[in-house]
């Protein structure tokens, strides 16, 4: 039988090697690009001085970094995705009545992907929130896990073997069969649980988002453990998110009675 699976275009490969490169480095020379990702300095000389003459690179000096153009494509994703119209309103009242971070999240090619972040005032510090395009692994998230639940035991299992299950903190659940054990509770209960998983003494609580039989996000909240006693974690924080789903998803929802 012949291989069906897509030929990959090596060069569109390399290009985009480098871009990720150029934001782990935070800037680099073509040297240290080359170095990178092993191939020749020329090489990798042409693919910057093309991607800075299409406008996706810029340099400064000596070195070269990632141009503003990929904003464009970036925001033109991100404002398309359904979650952001149905739910910042929702999230915001959500935000305002706890005080912390609320997070808009959607699943992108098994990564956890930030659309939107609303901080509270009760906020600490940027460590906490992250930014905006995030792209974090799913087993260590409230939100990551909250997606999950949606997705059927195999495709879980594919985003597992695609990209692992690495380990945040002592608390981050790395084994397949406890991972899949979660996720059924959180099937059971509607609301997942982020405890100390992702960072120390960081509590959140996630819920999926469902739309036309779909999920295609997830919203969730988080704080400081010393302001999230089990009591409000386990019980007064998913009551309110489950009370925020229900809004997000009622304005999602197509069809109306009165139409």
């Amino acid at each position: 039988m012949a291989d069906e699976s897509p030929r990959k275009i090596q060069s569109l490969e390399t290009a985009h090697r480098i871009t990720e490169a150029l934001q782990e480095l935070d800037g680099a020379g073509a040297s240290a690009i080359a170095d990178r990702l092993d191939i020749g300095r020329s090489t990798a000389y042409q693919y910057l001085m093309t991607l800075r003459e299409e406008g996706y690179v810029t340099k400064r000096e000596q070195t070269y970094h990632i141009g503003l153009k990929y904003l464009d494509h970036g925001m033109y994703a991100r404002d398309n995705h359904p979650m952001i119209e149905i739910s910042r309103p929702s999230l915001r009242d959500l935000v305002d009545e706890t005080g912390e971070i609320g997070w808009c999240t959607s699943e992108d090619n098994g990564k956890l992907v930030t659309l939107d972040i609303i901080e509270g005032d009760r906020n600490l510090n940027t460590k906490f929130s992250g930014r905006i395009g995030n792209r974090e692994y799913m087993n260590a998230h409230a939100g990551g896990k909250a997606i999950l639940s949606g997705y059927s035991d195999s495709r879980i299992m594919e985003i597992i073997d695609a990209h692992g299950m690495p380990s945040y903190t002592e608390q981050t659940i790395t084994d397949e069969e406890a991972l899949l054990a979660e996720i059924e509770r959180v099937r059971e209960k509607g609301v997942a649980f982020n405890d100390e998983e992702a960072i120390e003494g960081y509590r959140a609580v996630g819920a999926p988002v469902t739309l036309d039989g779909e999920t295609i996000g997830s919203i969730t909240i988080g704080g400081p453990k010393n302001r999230m006693p089990d009591e409000y974690f386990e019980e007064t924080l998913p009551d309110l998110i489950r009370g925020v789903i229900n809004e997000i998803e009622l304005r999602g929802s197509v069809s109306s009675p009165w139409e």
